[in-house]
């Protein structure tokens, strides 16, 4: 059967392939925690990773816009910021195991033959998994356009992924990793915006790609609204609070969190945390280490890495048991 054996959750920002060198020490010491945990799956014999992370509004939008997408065939890259227009390799059979077992256990993911993933995933990729190695499950989560799935109902979907793998008839060894967040505020305007110069990009969002007839231009003025900012406001207060909870693994106080008081303490970009609460759902009996902390403003982000790694008693062959939550 296969197993869960590592876990890492970090955050991503494109402002990282745009602006490395205006992060100085705090963004190094990102980047040189991100290598470390490079070398953790690979050290941890790793055959597949589970990739969580959210869409951007480069796949997913207000006229179809699922709250769990799981990509069961090909998978690639979108190339936003920078980064490559990777072919991600899927492992396909684990992929279809943990749709077939989340529909029994009465979770409804969105599933596609054809994902395409933006720098939500491609940038853990970039970090974790550059040569493609390791072959992925790519599952994305709403976390742009409200409503989104309760912080709750993350945590349940990491069980039912969790209770998957570990009902898998393959021998094999299973990483989960979670990219996004901490504190951080994107300029998206609100949907209901009737501001004159949100009207172009609203409606974009509302009616999805084929309203841009220019998509190169439309990408561009995108990266500008982004990269004009030199410095953006970041919560180190909430962002070390949420480490907290996390390492002590007092679960029940994030998964009762609700949207509006996550975008009040976290900002709007600050809702990917959603994607750290299917990863705890996973790995709730994982010990988790915080390899880094830096309030990063001029990556406009709070950017964190933490490790999760088996408890010794589950390394010396003893296996926790926990109940789905319902």
């Amino acid at each position: 059967m296969a197993e869960i054996i590592a876990g890492v959750a970090m955050s991503h920002s494109p402002m990282i392939m745009t602006n490395e060198a205006g992060s100085g020490e705090k963004g190094q010491r990102f980047l040189n925690k991100a290598a470390e945990m490079r070398k953790y799956l690979e050290s941890s014999g790793a055959d597949v990773i589970v990739l969580i992370s959210d869409d951007h509004f480069n796949s997913y939008f207000y006229d179809h816009m699922p709250s769990f997408t799981i990509g069961i065939g090909e998978c690639e890259g979108w190339g936003d910021w920078q980064l490559p227009k990777y072919q991600i390799p899927v492992q396909q059979e684990l992929a279809k195991h943990i749709l077939s077992t989340s529909l029994e256990n009465n979770v409804d993911f969105a599933f596609t033959l054809k994902m395409k993933v933006d720098h939500g995933h491609t940038q853990g990729i970039y970090f974790l998994n550059p040569e493609l190695k390791i072959p992925v499950v790519p599952i994305a989560v709403n976390t742009s356009a409200p409503p989104l799935p309760t912080m709750d109902r993350c945590f349940q979907v990491g069980e039912v992924i969790r209770k998957a793998i570990e009902s898998w008839d393959q021998d094999l060894k299973v990483a989960i990793v979670a990219s996004g967040g901490l504190s951080h505020w994107v300029p998206i305007p609100k949907i209901d915006s009737e501001k004159p110069e949100d009207q172009f990009l609203i409606n974009v969002l509302k009616n999805g790609r084929q309203e841009i007839e220019q998509l190169d231009e439309y990408l561009k003025l995108r990266e500008t609204n982004v990269t004009r900012i030199k410095s953006g406001p970041v919560n180190e207060q909430m962002d070390r609070e949420f480490l907290r909870l996390v390492t002590e693994k007092d679960f029940t106080t994030i998964r009762n969190w609700g949207a509006a008081f996550v975008e009040e303490n976290f900002g709007n970009g600050g809702q990917e945390i959603h994607n750290w609460l299917v990863l705890l759902g996973a790995l709730q009996g994982f010990d988790a280490d915080v390899a880094v902390y830096e309030p990063i403003p001029e990556w406009v982000t709070g950017m964190a890495v933490v490790q999760f790694s088996q408890p010794v008693e589950q390394k010396t062959g003893k296996t926790a048991e926990y109940e789905v939550s319902r």
